[in-house]
């Protein structure tokens, strides 16, 4: 499961059309299952974060942190537009990650809109001094 929520979708369209600015930078988080994110999340307070260290890491919107081959893509098969952010790391130890979900950069970490999630597929932990390797995040637009 993976999406853009609405708050996501309405800040795409008010950056592209009202020349809204967006944020110097963006943050992944994991998140855990017990609630789970989906198309009506707004903020991050909605969400239970992992505790651990090293459980966000901050993107910048350029080439380098939004950069796989398929970036910007079009997919007349799919009639959708793609894009993925790079390989992202997190240091362990980390204890029942389930989702991973895009902020904002809100000075109050609670308030953070949340704009796009995607399911780890299964709980993940992993033990400290280990890494835990997430790929192929994708965002898809698509009518």
């Amino acid at each position: 499961m993976a999406g853009i929520t609405n708050k996501g979708k309405a800040k795409i369209l008010r950056a592209f059309f009202q020349s809204e600015s967006k944020p110097t930078y963006v943050y992944i988080y994991l998140v855990t299952a017990a609630d789970v994110p989906d198309a009506e999340t707004n903020t991050f307070s909605e969400l239970t974060e992992i505790t651990e260290t090293g459980k966000e890491v901050q993107l910048e919107f350029n080439t380098t942190d939004f950069d796989t081959s398929t970036s910007g893509s079009e997919d007349d098969t799919g009639d959708r537009g793609v894009m993925q952010i790079r390989d992202i790391e997190f240091a362990g130890a980390i204890t029942a990650a389930s989702y991973v979900v895009l902020t904002d950069n809100n000075a109050v970490e609670a308030d953070r809109e949340v704009w796009a999630y995607w399911s780890l597929g299964s709980v993940r932990s992993i033990d400290s001094g280990e890494t835990l390797k997430i790929s192929n995040l994708e965002f898809n637009l698509l009518e």
